[in-house]
C-alpha cells in the first residue's frame, strides 16, 4: 500500500501542479473523518430503531389490558362500581367513566342501577317465593293455625258434666228488677226437641260469638277479676262458615228470647250463659233451635275496646239521633271521646263499645230495642272484618300478638288449621257476609214474665227460617243430606 502511494505521489508530482497535491492530501486526510460520521450516523438510526420499539410494544400493551377491561365489563354488567385494574396512561384507552356512559341498551340501563336496589329486590323476590312456597305445602295454614293456637285462651266443655251455674241467684234477682214489667198473659214454655243431634257437614261450620258484659247491674261497674260471675252474654252471634257456596252469615240471636234452658226454668237466652256458662247455653241452642255450635269465641266486653284500637278502629255511620245520644250519655266511656258527628265516623275502641250498646234510638231510624242493638253488633263485626282486610302481615301479626291472649275458645289446633283453610278457600278480600236474626218479623210479641220483659218467639217458625238460612232447605230435608 505504502509503495503505491509512493508512486502514485511521485507520479503527481511529476505531471500535476502544487495546487492538486493539497488537494489529495486534504481528500486523504478527510477519509477518516467520513468514516467516524457514518459510525455515528448508525449508532443514531439503531437508537431511533430502539425507541420506535419500545413505543411499539407499549401501544401493543396498552391495547391488550384495554382489550382485557372490555372483556371483564361484558362478562360482569351488573357490577358498574368495580376497580380497574388498568393504570391511568398513555395506551390505556379512554377513562372509564367514558367507558360506562359508552354502554348502551339493557345492559347500560342495568348498569347505572344502584346496588342496594338489587339488594332490596332480591328480599322481595326472597320473601314472595317464601309465600308461594308455604301456600302450596300447606305450611303456612299450619303456622298461622299454630300461631292462633298458642296464644288464644282455651277452656274446652265437657259433654258429660252437667253445667253448674257461677252468677249468685241475688245477681239474677237484680237482672229481673232491672226490666220494666209489660202487663200480659204468662206464655207457655217451649217445647224439648225430641230429635237427636246430628253431626253437621263439616263444610259447613258454626261458631258461637259471645260478647260478655260482667258489669254490676246496680252500680254498673265493670265486675271482671272482682267475682266469679260469668256476666251476661249481650252478644249473641251465630258466625257460619261456608266453605262450599263460599259465604260467611252472622245470625243474631236477641238476648230476651224466652227459650227453654235445660235442666233449668224457661228464661230469657242469655241467662243460659249466666246459669251454666258456654256448655248450658249450646244444650239451650239445639233444645230450641236443633242448632249445636261446633266451638265458641268469648270475648269481653272490656277487652273489646282494645280489639278495635289495636285494628287502628272501625267505620261506622251514625245517624244524627244516634250522634247526639252517644255524645250525652255515659255510654262512651270517656268524655273526651263523646265527639262523634252524623254521618261517618272513624272510631275507636270506646266510641265503637257505646255505639254497639245503644237501645234506645232507632237504627238509622228503623229498629229499636234489643232489636237495633243486635242489628248494631252485626254492623260492628262486619266492620271489623273490613278493617282487617286492609292490614299488612306485620300488621296483623302484631293483631294477633296483643289480642289473642284476650280471647277464650274450645278450638284446638286442628279446628283452627280447618278454619283457616276454609276461610282461604273463600278468599279473604271477597268474603260474601249474610245476615240473619231470631226472632224475624212477625213471629214473636212481648210478654212480662215474673217480672221480666221478654219476647215470647214462635219457635217453630223461627227454627225453620234459621235452618233454611245456614243450609238452604227445611230442617228435614237438610238433615237427610247432612246424614
Amino acid at each position: 500500500m505504502e509503495d503505491n502511494k509512493e508512486e502514485l505521489v511521485s507520479a503527481e508530482k511529476e505531471n500535476d501542479t502544487p495546487d492538486d497535491t493539497v488537494v489529495v492530501s486534504e481528500e486523504i486526510k478527510d477519509i477518516p473523518e467520513q468514516n467516524e460520521l457514518e459510525s455515528e450516523s448508525d449508532f443514531a438510526d439503531e437508537l431511533l430503531e430502539m425507541e420506535h420499539e419500545e413505543a411499539d410494544n407499549a401501544i401493543i400493551e396498552g391495547l391488550g389490558d384495554s382489550i382485557n377491561r372490555q372483556v371483564e365489563l361484558e362478562m360482569d354488567p351488573l357490577v358498574p362500581d368495580g376497580p380497574s385494574d388498568a393504570p391511568d396512561g398513555p395506551g390505556n384507552g379512554e377513562p372509564e367513566l367514558e367507558e360506562k356512559k359508552e354502554k348502551k341498551g339493557v345492559l347500560g340501563f342495568l348498569a347505572k342501577i344502584p346496588k342496594w336496589i338489587y339488594i332490596m329486590a332480591g328480599i322481595a323476590l326472597f320473601i314472595v317465593l317464601l309465600v308461594v312456597f308455604l301456600n302450596i305445602s300447606g305450611l303456612g295454614v299450619k303456622l298461622i293455625s299454630w300461631f292462633i293456637d298458642s296464644n288464644v285462651n282455651h277452656e274446652t266443655i265437657d259433654a258429660n258434666v252437667a253445667p253448674e251455674p257461677t252468677l249468685p241467684e241475688e245477681d239474677l234477682n237484680k237482672f229481673k228488677d232491672m226490666l220494666t214489667p209489660i202487663p200480659t198473659q204468662i206464655t207457655t214454655p217451649t217445647p224439648e226437641p225430641t230429635q237427636a243431634p246430628l253431626m253437621f257437614d263439616k263444610k259447613i261450620m258454626n261458631i258461637l260469638l259471645l260478647g260478655v258484659e260482667n258489669i254490676d247491674p246496680v252500680t254498673g261497674k265493670s265486675l271482671t277479676g272482682k267475682t266469679s260471675s260469668r256476666g251476661r252474654t249481650d252478644l249473641i252471634v251465630l258466625l257460619t262458615i261456608n266453605s262450599e257456596d263460599k259465604t260467611v252469615k252472622l245470625t243474631s240471636f236477641m238476648r230476651d228470647c224466652y227459650v227453654t234452658i235445660p235442666g233449668k226454668e224457661n228464661n230469657r237466652i242469655n241467662a243460659a250463659y249466666a246459669k251454666g256458662g258456654v256448655a248450658l247455653l249450646y244444650d239451650t241452642l239445639e233444645a230450641n233451635f236443633g242448632i249445636v255450635p261446633d266451638h265458641y269465641i268469648l270475648v269481653n266486653f272490656e277487652d273489646f275496646r282494645t280489639v278495635v284500637d289495636s285494628i287502628g278502629g272501625i267505620d261506622i255511620k251514625l245517624s244524627k239521633k244516634e250522634a247526639d245520644y252517644l255524645n250525652k250519655t255515659n255510654y262512651i266511656s270517656q268524655e273526651a271521646n263523646r265527639n262523634v258527628v252524623e254521618g261517618l265516623n272513624h272510631m275507636n275502641g270506646d266510641q265503637a263499645l257505646g255505639y254497639s250498646r245503644i237501645r234506645y234510638v232507632a237504627t238509622k231510624g228503623k229498629e229499636k230495642n234489643d232489636f237495633g242493638r243486635t242489628n248494631r253488633h252485626r254492623e260492628v263485626i262486619q266492620a271489623i272484618i273490613a278493617q282487617l282486610k286492609k292490614l299488612n302481615y306485620i300488621d296483623l301479626l302484631k293483631v294477633g300478638l296483643e289480642c289473642l291472649p284476650l280471647v277464650t275458645t274450645d278450638a284446638d289446633a286442628e279446628a283452627i288449621e280447618k278454619y283457616t283453610n276454609m276461610v282461604m278457600a273463600i278468599g279473604v278480600t271477597d268474603i260474601d257476609i249474610q245476615e240473619f236474626r231470631v226472632p224475624q218479623d212477625g213471629t214473636y210479641k212481648y210478654l212480662t214474665v215474673d217480672k221480666m220483659s221478654v219476647i215470647q218467639i214462635d219457635i217453630e217458625k223461627n227454627r225453620d227460617a234459621l235452618w233454611r238460612f245456614l243450609y238452604g232447605d227445611s230442617e228435614e230435608e237438610a238433615r237427610k243430606k247432612l246424614q
